[in-house]
């Protein structure tokens, strides 16, 4: 396990907003993924954006999501696995976070961890 991405991972989870330093590092992080990914500091607020991120990183992952939607401060739990069939997938994802988007990225960047 790579321990640097386990503690981005973290403070993605913690964080009510990514502020510029925390993006930064995000950033760093998944754009070093591929040359063809260029995402932006807004990108990590959509869950679109990462939602379409988790595709280009992970393709054909399964995407579990459950939350609470309340502000500023929502519940959001985010799974990622190989597939949803299976329980015991070697790299797995699970992000929490206070919005869907940073749980989504704390689960990317979890399971980026393992495969590191």
């Amino acid at each position: 396990m790579n321990m640097e991405l386990a503690t981005l991972a973290e403070d993605v989870e913690a964080a009510l907003v990514l502020e510029e330093d925390l993006a930064d590092r995000v950033l760093s992080v998944i754009n070093g993924l591929s040359s063809e990914l260029d995402i932006t500091r807004a990108d990590l607020d959509s869950t679109d954006q990462v939602l379409a991120l988790i595709y280009a990183a992970r393709p054909g992952w399964s995407v579990s999501i459950k939350g609470t939607a309340t502000l500023p401060n929502g519940h959001w739990r985010c799974t990622l696995r190989k597939s949803a069939s299976r329980d015991n997938d070697e790299y797995l994802g699970i992000g929490r976070g206070p919005t869907l988007p940073h749980s989504l990225l704390a689960a990317l960047i979890k399971a980026l961890s393992f495969s590191a």
